[in-house]
């Protein structure tokens, strides 16, 4: 649908194209084609509609026309004249109502006849003011968001545009009925601008949801799992541990998949990715220590395991006693499992701390059963026998290992040590039930 069009008359006498925006008592205000001219308001006089465009107008000498001129200063505008010749496609013409008499040669094609419309008068258009609610305002000031109301209306020509001033959509036709259209369609309008900003809004979210994606798979990621017991420790109090990995250098983006327990990092370089991943991922090792050791492995009061747990850095270590209701873990003969809860470069500093040690008291044991050999070979040979006292520094030593009661502690229900609080673990340090 064309805008409610209208001529303006300017200073020199010519015509040009405006646009209708608003009938006031004894002005309308109009906004010039191109905007040549800022949007202002002009006197009815000044203004009047087009004329009726004629097809193949074939203007004759002597007809008072308008023809289409510009000037240095100012557009095109439609310059009242007299036809004074014709030769095929041109015309020689002479401006009328000028001081001085001026000819021009002119193209037939931008040659029309005079336009007799009278000036407009308050009485020319029907008006008629909808109030916008608040949150459409800011949509109604994009012009194109009425075309399908316009369109409604079902007009040749008029004016639908929002007035910030009125908080309004300001309708303008010469057709009185459209305007009664305009205030009984303006209701479904509104319904259908909210609805049109609703799925704007879902098609930007979606289109940055795509955007997202397509850049979190050009990065680097790393995906993993976690034991279902094990989800409190991964996300920490509060989710304090995704947090911090969130703020690693490198690190855009991590998400958890809760119904199974998925970790998805992405991030810039693999390095980030994977010191992310070091601080979420916890699992749970097992080591299988002999039972003849394990007394020696916990220490007087547990001051081994202890010292193992304060060095690693694991959230939790747990002996499981023969008299367990339920075994959560193989054994192996002979064997006693030490379970191990923590991330895995926790637990791999455990391990070392742990697979020394039983190196360390294997060898002590070894070097144990040779010196009794050689004990017993000195009293078949008839020698003294007599047994080697270690000095004090020595025994104090050697208690570590060798004062446990070895049967209380594998026959039991089993100790846990710990760290921390974890889900399901001893608060604070020692040992517990």
């Amino acid at each position: 649908m064309e805008e409610l069009a209208v001529e303006v008359c300017g200073q020199n006498g010519a015509f040009y194209t405006a646009y209708v925006r608003d009938i006031h008592d004894e002005e309308v205000t109009v906004a010039f084609e191109n905007d040549w001219q800022p949007e202002r308001k002009v006197p009815f006089q000044d203004v009047r509609l087009p004329p009726t465009p004629i097809d193949d107008y074939e203007p004759q000498e002597g007809d008072e026309v308008e023809a289409l001129a510009e000037t240095n200063d100012e557009p095109c505008g439609w310059w009242p004249c007299r036809v004074k010749r014709c030769k095929g496609a041109f015309c020689v013409v002479e401006y009328l109502d000028l001081e001085a008499t001026f000819k021009d040669i002119i193209d037939t094609g931008k040659i029309r006849p005079a336009n007799k419309n009278p000036p407009l008068t308050k009485n020319s258009f029907h008006k008629c003011t909808i109030d916008v609610p608040e949150d459409l305002r800011e949509c109604c000031r994009v012009e194109s968001n009425h075309s399908e109301f316009k369109r409604a209306l079902k007009l040749k020509a008029a004016s639908v545009v929002y007035s910030p001033e009125l908080k309004a959509i300001v309708v303008i036709s010469n057709d009185e009925a459209a305007v009664k259209r305009a205030q009984i369609l303006s209701d479904m309008h509104f319904r259908s601008l909210r609805t049109k900003l609703m799925l704007e809004a879902r098609k930007k979210e979606a289109q940055h949801q795509l955007e997202t994606t397509k850049a979190m798979q050009r990065q680097c990621l790393e995906e993993f799992s976690v034991r279902e017991d094990l989800m409190g420790l991964a996300i920490g109090s509060h989710g304090a541990n995704i947090m911090q990995a969130r703020r690693i250098e490198g690190v855009t983006a991590i998400e958890l998949e809760e119904q199974t327990c998925t970790f998805k990092i992405y991030g810039e370089t693999k390095e980030a990715v994977q010191q992310a991943r070091s601080m979420l991922e916890y699992k749970q090792d097992v080591v299988q220590v002999p039972r003849n050791l394990i007394g020696r492995v916990i220490g007087k009061n547990g001051r081994v395991i202890q010292e193992m747990v304060d060095k690693s850095g694991v959230v939790r270590v747990k002996i499981e006693g023969d008299n367990e209701k339920e075994h959560t873990v193989q054994r192996e003969e002979e064997h006693v499992p030490m379970i191990f809860i923590g991330t895995i470069e926790q637990i791999s500093n455990a391990r070392m701390l742990l697979d020394y040690h039983l190196a360390h008291l294997k060898e002590v044991e070894q070097l144990r059963i040779e010196n009794l050999q050689i004990a017993e070979e000195l009293r078949s040979a008839g020698g003294s026998g007599s047994t080697y006292f270690p000095p004090p520094r020595e025994r104090r030593y050697s208690t570590d290992y060798s004062t446990d009661n070895t049967e209380s502690t594998t026959r039991g229900r089993g100790q846990v040590y710990g760290r921390g609080r974890g889900r399901g673990g001893s608060r604070g340090r020692g040992q517990g039930r």
